[in-house]
């Protein structure tokens, strides 16, 4: 396992850039999906492909996956969530 730390400035937007040597060792590509995970006062940045693998893997993947969660990732306006919201507390 490899182990680094890297100190790396946030700009004015919040963005930052991933090292090109942590980017080797990891697989990144240009334009890769991350996941950006806030943790007990921390940030957990992991590939999008590595997430869902760890999912899709879960005998209860599904379970993980709360309506309120979908709900919040996917949006309020859409009429759908809030049918599902009113039947699901009844």
């Amino acid at each position: 396992m490899n182990e680094r730390i890297r100190t790396v400035l946030m700009n004015g937007r919040g963005q930052i850039v991933i090292p090109e040597e942590m980017r080797e060792n990891l697989k990144m590509k240009p334009k890769e999906a991350l996941v950006l995970i806030e943790k007990d006062n921390e940030l957990i940045l992991k590939k999008e492909s590595d997430v869902a693998k760890k999912i899709l893997e879960e005998d209860n993947a599904w379970a993980l996956l709360s309506l309120d969660a979908l709900k919040k990732a996917w949006g309020k306006e859409d009429a759908v969530w809030d049918k599902i919201a009113r039947e699901g507390t009844q």
